[in-house]
């Protein structure tokens, strides 16, 4: 026997549960538990915040079920009654047709979507035609339909994807091999049907709300939003095959030096056009989380408004101010030109950020595409005027998530 719905099945803790080899309790913490929690909300129980920590409140709640549905013992326990009581409940038949994951039902009894992140992408799709949240969503979704993206899943799960015939063994071990540090991934590559597909994996925080970005040179921390994190992969996948990572060293318009970009790329083996592209997708992306933040906030036309030397500055707080390690793969290049000052650090962030502004990714709504596209390439302006007028009064960085005073 095994679980059947659409939010609990395949869980491997939550399926040990039904088969009597694992009991779930205090203090257990992982997404099973943040599953069940979801589940006892759902049939109207209170386990408390829904963050994968299984505390006295999700205790009682547990209990509480167990009670009312005369399950013995009725202690704070998830064991085989409970998980099939909670599966059979929440059970919606048959479940693609689930009316809580919408147009995304299909996709996450397959396990191809997970189910937290479909509660997050539903949302999205259904958002006003015009917002960026509809944009990324109904992007998605089609890539999904299209069999393009063979799955969103915390990497916990990436075994669920990894199944599927058409990824390559060498793309498999890949999956399985975890996040590291990073929240995200994309993972592009060419199948065994000759098709380019991808596999967006989140770690296991990220998705239970947990997720902490932190800004290392001060160790000052910023919340990291699911809905923020999805957005951010979704933007890199309309990202991939630029080839902007094969961009000559000796390209004057991408590098403000680029004897210097030649060399770290000929002493490391690491080009230097790794960190121009790692930056361009960077600041792409937490452009489109910035906007869709600020669309939640009740701000749609943010990024109208938005001054392009704010933007600039934000840029700089990326570029000097965080760990390189966190954000590209830099080969010295980037410290490089830090460490040489102020104007050398402007002129260069100039440079790329009109790079920014010449890529189609933002949306594929004609009118934000072009107000984005326009802003960056005004923010590159703005950032040549901060390089020649260092004592000039700078606005708040903006315009990308998180910003700068984000950071606490």
């Amino acid at each position: 026997m095994a679980l059947r719905s659409a939010r609990l099945s395949g869980d491997p803790v939550l399926e040990q549960c039904l088969a009597g080899q694992h009991r779930m309790l205090a203090p257990e913490e992982n997404l099973s538990v943040m599953r069940v929690q979801e589940a006892l909300v759902k049939l109207g129980f209170s386990p408390g915040q829904l963050d994968g920590v299984f505390g006295p409140t999700t205790g009682a709640a547990v209990s509480a079920y167990k009670q009312s549905r005369a399950l013995q013992p009725s202690d704070p326990v998830v064991g085989p009654g409970t998980s099939n009581g909670l599966d059979a409940e929440v059970f919606f038949d048959p479940p693609e047709l689930d009316p809580d994951f919408a147009e995304l039902a299909p996709f996450v009894p397959k396990h191809a979507v997970e189910p937290f992140l479909g509660f997050e992408l539903t949302p999205l799709i259904s958002a006003p035609l015009d917002s960026q949240r509809h944009d990324v969503g109904t992007f998605l979704l089609a890539k999904l339909t299209g069999g393009t993206l063979l799955g969103i899943v915390a990497s916990s799960r990436a075994a669920d994807v990894a199944s599927d015939p058409r990824i390559p063994d060498a793309t498999k071990q890949h999956l399985l091999e975890g996040l590291g540090p990073s929240a995200g991934r994309t993972v592009s590559f060419t199948g065994t049907d000759g098709v380019t597909h991808v596999v967006i994996l989140l770690d296991e925080p990220t998705v239970r709300g947990r997720r902490i970005i932190v800004h290392r040179p001060s160790g000052r921390k910023a919340p990291l939003t699911l809905r923020a994190a999805i957005c951010h992969e979704m933007t890199h996948v309309r990202n991939l095959g630029l080839g902007l990572q094969r961009t000559p060293d000796f390209n004057t318009d991408v590098f403000l030096d680029p004897n210097l970009a030649n060399s770290f790329t000929t002493t490391t083996g690491i080009p230097s056009a790794t960190a121009f592209n790692q930056f361009t997708a960077e600041m792409n992306a937490r452009h489109v989380e910035w906007i869709i933040e600020q669309e939640n906030a009740g701000n749609p036309f943010a990024a109208r408004f938005l001054a392009p030397a704010a933007l600039a500055h934000a840029a700089e707080f990326y570029f000097a101010e965080t760990d390189p390690v966190f954000l590209f793969d830099d080969n010295g290049y980037i410290d490089t030109i830090v460490q040489r000052g102020h104007q050398a650090t402007y002129q260069q962030i100039a440079l790329w950020l009109r790079q920014v502004g010449t890529l189609m990714t933002f949306s594929g709504n004609a009118d934000t595409q072009q107000t984005s596209a326009q802003l960056f390439k005004d923010a590159a302006d703005s950032a040549e005027f901060i390089a020649l007028n260092p004592s000039s009064p700078l606005p708040d960085g903006d315009g990308l998530y998180p910003r700068d005073q984000d950071f606490v």
